[in-house]
């Protein structure tokens, strides 16, 4: 018998909602697994608790409800591979929490579940034991520093303001572009601009550096949202003003947009993932999400191990993503009683 800090089982939510919740059960257990005929009782009980027709998750029946967070589970896994921080057990009987072979991606992964679901009534009855503050928020900029790293194979800046560097916005732009070597930098801004801009919406400044140095590569701007609010921002409108306000000469390589967000995509019942995808990409460009994020920035800090000529912002604050996950983990299992 175990009392947590999660809710009740959220038969009302998407499977990946309820996923999410079934990862936590199983961080917060006593021997950091948990069976699915365990959570099969936990439906079953929920079921007969409460007269409510559970009709958003498409459970009828027992079975079904299992079968669909087993699939989704084994998907997280296929797309993730070991930056997926569970695995099943040998009799894929049970979801065991994989403590003992985690990596930065594996690491991050849990650092996206946890800043996706605070303040998620549907998950925790009380979330007061972890603490996410703007500090907190700013390390998952510099995860998707290291995504667009691992996405463009090459440099990846860390624009968004406050910027760890305390660096201005002018000065921090024409160290970047002079490296970038394509388009120039205004020296002052243009009459009207604000006196001292913070990032003009441009969080990350990517690109793959061309064997011959010329313009014309994979050149990736993106925007970095870690709150609920997330559709709510869209880079794509804020690139041509960037470009037109702050450069003498515009960059030849075509800008890509790009959003990193710590959630994952959620289809409604109408549609596919795919379907998703494809209706939001014109809007927020490429999507990076906990599906893409885990696995894009251990990359990242990978070839920026391998390769010194590459710059990559902020890889050592990976130790502080680390020591927070480990904290807020222990956290969760200090506020449970086991019996």
């Amino acid at each position: 018998m175990i009392e947590t800090p999660l809710a009740i089982l959220p038969l009302d939510r998407s499977f990946q909602e309820i996923c999410d919740w079934f990862e936590f059960h199983v961080l917060s257990s006593e021997y950091h697994c948990a069976s699915f005929s365990e959570l099969a009782r936990i439906w079953d009980k929920r079921r007969n608790s409460e007269n409510t027709d559970f009709e958003d998750s498409g459970n009828t029946q027992e079975e079904s409800f299992l079968e669909e967070v087993n699939q989704i589970i084994r998907e997280r896994i296929t797309f993730l591979g070991d930056c997926y921080p569970f695995k099943f057990s040998e009799n894929d009987e049970e979801l065991i929490y994989d403590k003992d072979n985690l990596n930065a991606g594996s690491i991050i992964y849990l650092f996206c579940l946890f800043l996706s679901n605070k303040n998620k009534t549907d998950i925790f009855d009380d979330d007061s034991f972890f603490e996410i503050d703007n500090k907190i928020r700013d390390l998952f900029q510099a995860c998707a520093t290291w995504a667009a790293a691992g996405d463009v194979k090459g440099h990846a800046y860390s624009f968004g303001f406050p910027r760890p560097d305390h660096s201005g916005f002018l000065v921090k732009l024409k160290t970047i572009y002079r490296h970038f070597a394509d388009g120039k930098v205004r020296n002052s801004p243009l009459p009207g601009a604000p006196i001292s801009p913070k990032d003009e919406e441009i969080d990350i400044i990517a690109w793959h550096p061309r064997e011959d140095g010329a313009p014309g590569t994979y050149y990736l701007l993106g925007q970095v949202a870690s709150g609920e609010n997330w559709e709510d921002k869209s880079i794509t409108g804020a690139i041509d003003a960037f470009h037109r306000n702050w450069f003498e000469t515009l960059p030849a390589s075509k800008p890509t947009p790009a959003m990193f967000i710590p959630f994952n995509i959620i289809p409604t019942k109408k549609e596919t993932f795919q379907e998703r995808i494809s209706y939001l990409t014109p809007r927020y460009g490429t999507i990076f999400y906990r599906y893409r994020i885990p696995i894009k920035a251990k990359k990242g800090l990978e070839i920026g191990c391998a390769k010194q000529s590459l710059v990559i912002e902020r890889t050592t604050e990976i130790s502080k993503i680390a020591d927070w996950v480990s904290e807020a983990i222990d956290n969760f299992r200090k506020s449970c009683v086991y019996s």
